[in-house]
C-alpha cells in the first residue's frame, strides 16, 4: 500500500516544497516519516483484536511497518507487512484482497475445530498429530477428522479441497481511516519549514 493525495492537497504540498528548497530534505523526509508512521499505526490497530481482521497471534501485526524511499525523484511510502524486514507474512495480501487457498503439498486443507485450538484461537496441533484419529463424513458429504478413545468422539478438523477467503480490505481501510491525518501531519509540518526559510 502507497500513501498518494488527491491533485488539490498535492499542489499543496509541492508548493511548500517548492518554498522549502533542497535546504530542508532531511527534515521533509522526517515529516513523511512522522506520515507514514501515522497509516502505520492504523493499519497496526486493524489488524489487533476488535479491529478489522480480529487477530489471534499478533504475528501479521508485529509484522507491519513503514518505509519512505525516493522513487524516480519522488519521495513514495510503502506501508505493509513485510515492508522493514522484506518477508511478509505468508496470509497478508489474501486477508487484504481476498482469494481461494487449495492444498499445495497435500490433498487436503486441515481447518482446526474448537477443540483443535489454544485459547486464543490459533490451531495448537496438525491433523497428523491427532491420536486415535478417523475420519467421518457428515451427511452433506464433509470430511472430518475425529480424535476417538474411550470417550464419545470429538471433531478436531475439517478437510476440505479449497477455502474461499473473504477480502478484509485491513491496509485498504487504514488509509481511509489515516490519509487526513497523515496529509495533517504533512502539512504542518512542510508549513513550519517554510516559515522558518
Amino acid at each position: 500500500m502507497s500513501l498518494s493525495f488527491n491533485p488539490a492537497e498535492l499542489k499543496a504540498i509541492k508548493g511548500l516544497l517548492a518554498r522549502i528548497g533542497a535546504l530542508k530534505a532531511p527534515e521533509v523526509l522526517m515529516a513523511f516519516r512522522r506520515a507514514a508512521l501515522l497509516v502505520e499505526n492504523r493499519v497496526k490497530l486493524n489488524t489487533t483484536k476488535g479491529g478489522v481482521l480480529n487477530s489471534r497471534t499478533g504475528k501479521l501485526r508485529s509484522s507491519i511497518g513503514s518505509v519512505v524511499r525516493e522513487q524516480d525523484g519522488k519521495l513514495a511510502a510503502h506501508i505493509g507487512s513485510g515492508q522493514r524486514t522484506g518477508k511478509p507474512v505468508v496470509y497478508a495480501n489474501i486477508l487484504e484482497k481476498g482469494g481461494i487457498i487449495r492444498p499445495v503439498n497435500r490433498q487436503w486443507l486441515t481447518i482446526p475445530t474448537q477443540y483443535a485450538k489454544s485459547r486464543a484461537g490459533a490451531g495448537n496441533m496438525r491433523a497428523r498429530e491427532v491420536p486415535n484419529g478417523f475420519f467421518q463424513r457428515t451427511k452433506e458429504g464433509t470430511l472430518i477428522l475425529y480424535q476417538g478413545g474411550k470417550t464419545k468422539p470429538v471433531p478436531m478438523f475439517v478437510l476440505r479441497k479449497r477455502v474461499t477467503i473473504p477480502a478484509k480490505r485491513y491496509l485498504s481501510l487504514s488509509l481511509e481511516q489515516s490519509q487526513q491525518a497523515a496529509l495533517d501531519e504533512l502539512k504542518n509540518a512542510l508549513g513550519k519549514l517554510a516559515e522558518d526559510k
